[in-house]
């Protein structure tokens, strides 16, 4: 079973303010920080890497603590855009939403690991789609609603306060106050969906962000690029091609030439990359397929029909010959074993 071999990571500045959020829903930060590996001082640092897995359990717990399951939600709402931190001035200091959506897409990885954040296209609708791809993490709705609340504000610098997407959905199932969704996103918000997403009009790109700033942009891309280092380190870049499959994925499963598209290079270009790495375009496809199965199958309330037909598969036979000789075990056996061993979440949802 291939497991990522390292611990996903993400820069302290998406922590920014938590402290204080805790203390206004009436919490105690000493006791939420003591249930993880994380310390006051760690957050000090904006360009300090974290665990991704601590940082989702450090929300966890306290929407538990502070008896707020939609503590998450709230801190996405209020948070600032520059106190994200280099992936939020970079978005800042673009000419425009689309430059600055494409620049965020580039430099995510450098934010934050094994994570997926782009732009799908479905008919005349665009989605901002953003999913954490370990499968170790399965704390999850307090960092998708407070990610896209942060993101939702990046929209708002360029399009306005009042400004609203058409639709959100979040992978993780409803709660039972899905109005002040509604209310934080001025949208329909759907639950238990592939990704976590919201949609927008192709129109919306064409907006200026506010305060352009291309000195500003030219030092902040030098830190994202020597953490990034796309097309210096295999590995990396593997990561990056495997994030977008797994952005990408569905029914029909993204071709070569529609990946290459999607980081805006030539297909010629894009398999010469693969081949300078190393790297197969259908092994790095069977590895999204395989990390996403492992996700879908922690989640009980997927039938393994549908989790089949997520992954491309049209039988749920396919899909249990791929999984077996992915892992050893069938779908039902992987799902049984995992039941068993996982604590599932304790926040109230």
């Amino acid at each position: 079973m291939n497991l990522p071999s390292q611990a996903s990571t993400v820069l302290a500045s998406a922590a920014t303010g938590i402290v204080g959020h805790i203390v206004k829903n009436g919490g105690d930060p000493a006791s939420i920080f003591s249930t993880t590996s994380i310390q006051f001082e760690d957050l000090g640092d904006p360009i300090n890497e974290i665990s991704l897995h601590q940082f989702c359990h450090l929300f966890t717990e306290a929407a538990k603590q502070t008896a707020n399951g939609n503590f998450g939600l709230h801190f996405g709402a209020q948070f600032k855009p520059k106190n994200l931190g280099a992936i939020g001035y970079v978005a800042l200091s673009s000419p425009t939403l689309a430059a600055a959506l494409r620049n965020m897409e580039v430099y995510f990885p450098a934010h934050q690991q094994l994570s997926s954040f782009g732009i799908i296209k479905e008919g005349d609708v665009l989605w901002l789609s953003y999913k954490i791809n370990d499968p170790r993490i399965v704390e999850r709705r307090q960092d998708a609603e407070l990610s896209m609340g942060m993101f939702l504000n990046i929209f708002r610098q360029a399009l306005g306060k009042k400004w609203s997407p058409l639709e959100v959905r979040f992978e993780h199932q409803g709660s039972d106050a899905s109005e002040e969704h509604e209310n934080v996103f001025g949208a329909p918000v759907l639950f238990g969906r592939r990704t976590n997403a919201f949609g927008f009009r192709l129109g919306d790109l064409e907006s200026n962000m506010p305060e352009p700033d291309s000195y500003l942009y030219a030092i902040v891309e030098v830190f994202l690029k020597s953490r990034h280092q796309l097309h210096n380190s295999p590995e990396k870049f593997a990561d990056a091609v495997r994030n977008q499959i797994m952005l990408n994925l569905s029914t029909t499963p993204p071709t070569l030439t529609e990946i290459a598209h999607l980081f805006d290079i030539p297909e010629t270009d894009f398999q010469n990359q693969l081949r300078t790495h190393q790297l197969s375009f259908k092994t790095l496809l069977r590895a999204a397929k395989e990390e996403l199965s492992l996700h879908y199958l922690n989640n009980p309330d997927i039938p393994l029909t549908e989790i089949a037909l997520l992954l491309g598969y049209s039988e749920l036979s396919a899909f249990s010959r791929a999984f077996r000789c992915w892992t050893g075990v069938s779908p039902q056996k992987y799902r049984r074993i995992h039941s068993a061993s996982i604590n599932p979440i304790t926040t109230p949802l």
